[in-house]
């Protein structure tokens, strides 16, 4: 429904979590948070994580949660101590509709139903969907449009980032990958040549943030493309049934639809260097829907590919192709992280069926030490859901809570699950190496949780292999965050490189 006179009342929309039911909609700057337990002296930097964060009440009552406009936090840490700052993504929307004291642009990704006023906005994008940093510059990402460049200090907003004026591209993928042997930033953008083409641009930037390697190539449909793998050799895109439809955009729908009867997904494969629109290959992989990769690498020529792959639409406020929305039983569907490993070399006339089954059940948000990005790793953390103590009812399969942190080590075959309590849930793990060159897999998890009964989040610090011990300090927000989507540890010298000041400095400024 349309609200015909702009409203001032949120409406109940879709939620991830019931945790999202709130809008926070706050700046806030926190000197000094309350710490049970110890801090490492040593550890000096930042977490960076951004929220969606819907500044206005939505022009339509069901809008998506992933609509929200981005707001970023920054948790500062040095000397034992813990300073909070947020502040929203200055994007164009979110501009124009602050002017405006409304909003003015319409549902997720659809052009269409916006406001006449906003229809030449240079982008829609809210860039509320990851935060990281490559050459000295921290930026916000969404998938819908260019990144945002980030004072890392002041959190103020400098403007849109386009790599020195190299890249050219209306979509950038939220999930870039950085290199850490070569300095790059491996990543692309879908629906290259406008909404609902099958476009893919494939990209690498250098060392010195400028773009050296690009590609244009079509892929078998238009879909989300919201994660990707790369390898040294090799990038990685799954296509999956979460489809786009010009159609729907222009008859005042939803971007995406979910083709319930594709009876596969695919895995397109692409040289990393020198690629060309003709290299692609696409291999045939079982029906489910991809989401988030953990991470990928080669191996005795095969290329090895990590990943939650849901088993039906992990989005379903998107309707099915019948236009059917929460078509799904949630307590049916499942994610269980698998790995593939195959013959990028080899037909594809055969099936690729995962060669392994790591995790069973419903888990999300997997991360790795990010240095060991496209390169064999031994470990990896992740979120799951325990339904012997939660249980969903509204629609999704996530709607329950990610209440389990969980390790898992390749090595070893050990898994290791911390649950912190009823009532609490995770948000995306972290990983912190424990020094600035410290060897792979040595440092720490960072995790937000969601503390439902005082209605705020604590940030929690572990030793990243033996998180069972419990947090090894727990950092007191006094307020409430919503359910952030990603984030990066990013470290002091290179919080300091990426900011016109320094982080303490700019909070006594802020208060004189």
């Amino acid at each position: 429904m349309v609200h015909i006179v702009p409203s001032t009342v949120f409406p109940k929309t879709p939620v991830i979590t019931p945790w999202n039911l709130a809008h926070t909609r706050f700046e806030a700057d926190v000197v000094s948070l309350e710490i049970i337990g110890t801090l490492p002296k040593n550890l000096h930097g930042a977490f960076y994580r951004v929220q969606p964060d819907t500044a206005f009440p939505p022009r339509y009552d069901d809008d998506v949660p992933l609509n929200g406009d981005g707001n970023i936090s920054c948790f500062y840490i040095k000397d034992g101590t813990v300073d909070f700052k947020n502040r929203y993504v200055q994007t164009e929307k979110f501009k124009a509709e602050r002017s405006a004291r409304q909003a003015l642009f319409g549902r997720y990704r659809n052009k269409y139903t916006d406001d006449p006023l906003v229809r030449n906005v240079i982008s829609r994008t809210t860039s509320n969907t990851h935060v990281i940093h490559h050459a000295g510059t921290l930026m916000t990402l969404k998938e819908d449009g260019p990144p945002y460049q980030i004072d890392a200090t002041s959190l103020a907003t400098i403007g849109i980032h386009n790599y020195n004026n190299t890249f050219h591209c209306p979509t950038h993928t939220a999930h870039p990958k950085a290199d850490s042997a070569t300095g790059e930033l491996v990543a692309f953008g879908y629906e290259a040549k406008g909404d609902a083409t099958p476009d893919i641009y494939s990209f690498t930037v250098d060392a010195s943030g400028k773009i050296t390697e690009e590609c244009m190539f079509e892929a078998p449909w238009p879909n989300m493309i919201h994660d990707f793998w790369v390898t040294e050799n090799y990038v990685v895109f799954p296509i999956c049934p979460l489809k786009a439809s010009l159609e729907l955009m222009k008859a005042g729908g939803d971007h995406f639809f979910y083709d319930e009867a594709q009876e596969f997904q695919i895995l397109g494969v692409v040289p990393r260097r020198g690629a060309r629109p003709g290299d692609a290959k696409w291999f045939k992989t079982p029906a489910g829907c991809y989401s988030h990769t953990i991470n990928g690498y080669e191996e005795n020529g095969e290329i090895v590919l990590d990943a939650s792959v849901w088993t039906d639409n992990l989005f379903p406020f998107f309707p099915n192709s019948k236009g059917v929305k929460f078509a799904g039983d949630p307590t049916k569907i499942r994610a269980p992280v698998v790995r593939y490993r195959f013959d990028p070399k080899g037909s594809t006339e055969v099936m690729i069926y995962p060669a392994q089954v790591i995790l069973e059940g419903v888990n999300e948000f997997g991360r790795v030490d990010d240095r060991l990005l496209g390169k064999p790793y031994s470990r990896f953390w992740t979120l799951g859901v325990d339904p012997s103590r939660v249980k969903a009812d509204a629609g999704m399969a996530s709607e329950a809570g990610f209440n389990t942190l969980i390790y898992h080590n390749f090595a070893t075959g050990e898994t290791q699950r911390y649950f912190h309590g009823d009532g609490v849930c995770f948000q995306e793990p972290c990983f912190v190496p424990r020094y600035d060159g410290a060897p792979a897999d040595d440092g720490y998890i960072v995790v937000l949780i969601d503390l439902f009964a005082e209605n705020r989040n604590d940030l929690l610090l572990f030793e990243a292999q033996d998180i069972q011990a419990g947090p090894i300090a727990e950092i007191k927000l006094p307020l409430k965050l919503l359910d952030g989507l990603h984030g990066s540890w990013v470290d002091g010298k290179d919080v300091e490189r990426a900011s016109q000041g320094k982080f303490r400095d700019a909070i006594i400024l802020d208060r004189w």
